[in-house]
């Protein structure tokens, strides 16, 4: 919670931080209920790659919006993935 309120992080990492955590979560919640109503769990690689390919489509609706310090943002979101 430290990193996700720390205002004092540049923008861009700031941005990618919070919505990681909040793709992270939606995937744990999604995950908890397909456990309660007894469906198949994904295998956390899936998980993982799902997660990732929703956090680039979200950078990417944001740069064809022409939202305003997004231009590099996918560029900074592949340099922080290991």
């Amino acid at each position: 919670m430290l990193l996700i309120a720390n205002e004092t992080r540049e923008k861009m990492s700031l941005f990618c931080i919070r919505y990681a955590f909040q793709a992270v979560l939606y995937a744990v919640w999604c995950e908890r209920n397909k456990l309660k109503h007894g469906d198949k769990l994904l295998p956390l690689p899936v998980l993982k790659r799902l997660i990732d390919k929703g956090i680039k489509n979200k950078i990417s609706l944001l740069r064809m919006k022409e939202v305003k310090g997004t231009e590099k943002l996918m560029q900074f979101w592949f340099q922080t993935r290991l």
